[in-house]
């Protein structure tokens, strides 16, 4: 297994940043619209991460 460069490993936290950010963001909403806008945002930001982001337990 390849190990990350570290200009690679920096970006990696920007993104997850990014996305805790939105996370925080969702939690605070008044509204269910604004809080599913930022949910889908959020599961967007973590596939360009992380790829498939389904869990799939037991199979």
């Amino acid at each position: 297994m390849r190990k990350p460069s570290a200009q690679s490993a920096h970006a990696q936290v920007l993104q997850l940043i990014h996305i805790l950010r939105i996370e925080d963001q969702a939690r605070m909403c008044t509204s269910r619209d604004e809080a599913r806008a930022l949910i889908r945002e959020g599961d967007i930001a973590k596939r360009a991460l992380w790829g498939n982001t389904d869990l799939h337990y037991g199979r």
